[in-house]
Order: structure tokens, then C-alpha cells, then sequence
């Protein structure tokens, strides 16, 4: 009988596995697992955190993955930290299945001053928004927490998405985003938008008949993301963050969401999804979710 050649080198390799130990040599380590790799890179983090932001900076770790810094300390941002805490704990309670595997840098900065010095030292610029933002080839969240928290709540789904849903277009994953900048617990663990102020440009566009074809949900299902970006973002990160309130309010966003990112393959604008959760084509409902929102 002939030994079948992928046998034979399987064989060989555990004869010299044995004949090594035997002989006192040291078998090979294993290689490094996932949560290895996730706590020297939290290590790393906490480090980096403190060698930039000063000794006083106080360094915890949220949820397992997001390395928090508080220039300030933790007192002066603890209603900040309670907040992302709060809304994590939400956006894992039937929201996003996977979580983060690798770790995210949070810095909250307690005032606009700080947070722009940071940016000038790290970038030789200015900050690409006086809010905050999220630089995913860093994987960090940087913030300005004195206008208000709503940045925070809405960086916090970038790298969630990320993980959960990778080949989510721009348009869902902003839309979910800026559906948190306004917000609201209903319960410990239940998170939900309220209306803010991207509101009026596209109650503007739908009243407007020139706008109106760019204020749809037809539209907003067939943008690339270029064009999510293009000479129209504005109106299109209001039409996707009303679109996400609306459905959340009829308690359709988290099952579309999901049901989007398991069939993405086979459906990828998402409207074949949309009709199987909602029961109607964008086209069909733009109509509804249009008069909704201008008697929001």
C-alpha cells in the first residue's frame, strides 16, 4: 500500500517533534492568539496615551477594546466616560453582533484648546473638525467633549461597523453614526435618536421641487461612496440619519441593518433587504418617510 505523501510528511514532522524533545531541545512556542495580539496592542495604547497626553493622564480600558485617555483626569471627564459606557453597553444589547479585535484609543479632551494643541503637535495641522473624529488607519477616537457628547456617541459606531459590517457603505454607516448625535436612553441598555439639527436641511430639500429628487430614498440606496462625499453631503448625511430614525422608531433599523449585512453578497444596495423588513421598496416608502419627517 502506498503511504498517501501528506501522511507520510505529518508523520515525519511528530518523529522529529519527539526526537527534539528527547534530546532536551525546546519544542517551537505557539504562535500568538488573537487576544495576545489584543493586549500587547492595549499595552501599547495605554503607553502611547500617557507619553502624549502627560502623566496625569488617567488611562481605562471600556468594553475590552477602547483604551480611554483623560488628559484631565478622571473626574474631569467622569460624566463622559459614564456616557460611552452606557451607550456601548446599548449598541451591544441586539445592535452589533461582532465586536472590536483589535484595541481603539479614545482621547477626550475637556476643551477646545487642548484638543487643537494635540492635533497641531501629532499633524502639523489643525483638527479636521472642532468636534472630534475617528482616523481609522489609527484606529483613534480624538474629542473635543466641551461642545457636548453627541461627537463621541457618533465616533463610537465607526469602529463598530467596522467589525460588525466591513462592507457597509458609507451612507448606513454615517447614517447610523449621526442618528447618536442626538440621543436618548429609554433604558440602561436601549439607545435611540431624536431630532437634531440636521433636520431643517432636509425638510428645506423636501420642500424644495430642484432637491427634492436628491432627498429620497431611491437616491440614497444608489450612492457610491464618492458621491456620499460629493458637492451633496449635507443633504445626504440628513436624508441617511433621518432614514436610520425613521426606521428605528419603527423598530425596523437593527433587524434591516442586520439582515443587510448577512445577504450584502447577493444584495448589495441594501433594498431588497429594506423591502424583506419593511414590506415596501425605498421607492415605495419615500413617500411615507417623507411626510414623517416634515412633521417631525
Amino acid at each position: 500500500m502506498k503511504l498517501d505523501p501528506r501522511l507520510a510528511l505529518g508523520i515525519s514532522a511528530v518523529v522529529c517533534l519527539l526526537a527534539a524533545t528527547h534530546a532536551g531541545a525546546t519544542p517551537p512556542p505557539p504562535s500568538p492568539s488573537a487576544s495576545d495580539d489584543l493586549a500587547a496592542d492595549l499595552a501599547r495604547r495605554k503607553r502611547e496615551a500617557i507619553a502624549e497626553l502627560g502623566p496625569r493622564t488617567d488611562v481605562q480600558v471600556v468594553e475590552g477594546t477602547f483604551v480611554v485617555a483623560a488628559p484631565g483626569g478622571r473626574r474631569a471627564l467622569a460624566s463622559a466616560l459614564a456616557v460611552m459606557r452606557q451607550a456601548l453597553a446599548a449598541y451591544f444589547n441586539g445592535r452589533f453582533d461582532k465586536r472590536p479585535m483589535r484595541a481603539i484609543s479614545v482621547y477626550l479632551f475637556p476643551a477646545a484648546a487642548p484638543y487643537d494643541a494635540y492635533c497641531k503637535q501629532r499633524d502639523s495641522a489643525a483638527c479636521i473638525s472642532p468636534f472630534g473624529f475617528y482616523g481609522p488607519s489609527e484606529r483613534r477616537i480624538v474629542m473635543n467633549v466641551a461642545p457636548g457628547i453627541g461627537t463621541l456617541t457618533h465616533e463610537l459606531i465607526h469602529p463598530l461597523v467596522e467589525a460588525d459590517f466591513p462592507e457597509a457603505p458609507t451612507w448606513i454607516n454615517e447614517g447610523i453614526a449621526s442618528l447618536f448625535e442626538h440621543f436618548y436612553f429609554s433604558s440602561p441598555a436601549e439607545i435611540h435618536g431624536a431630532k437634531n439639527w440636521r433636520h431643517p436641511r432636509l425638510a428645506r430639500a423636501l420642500r424644495s421641487e430642484r432637491e427634492r429628487v436628491h432627498a429620497s430614498l431611491p437616491t440614497l440606496f444608489s450612492l457610491a461612496d464618492e458621491q456620499f462625499r460629493g458637492d451633496q453631503e449635507d443633504l445626504n448625511y440628513a436624508a441617511a440619519r433621518y432614514l436610520c430614525q425613521w426606521l428605528d422608531e419603527n423598530e425596523d433599523l437593527w433587524p434591516f441593518y442586520r439582515r443587510w449585512r448577512d445577504h450584502f453578497a447577493e444584495d448589495r444596495s441594501g433594498e431588497e433587504s429594506f423591502r424583506a423588513v419593511v414590506g415596501k421598496t425605498p421607492a415605495e416608502a419615500n413617500a411615507e418617510w417623507a411626510a414623517w419627517v416634515l412633521r417631525l
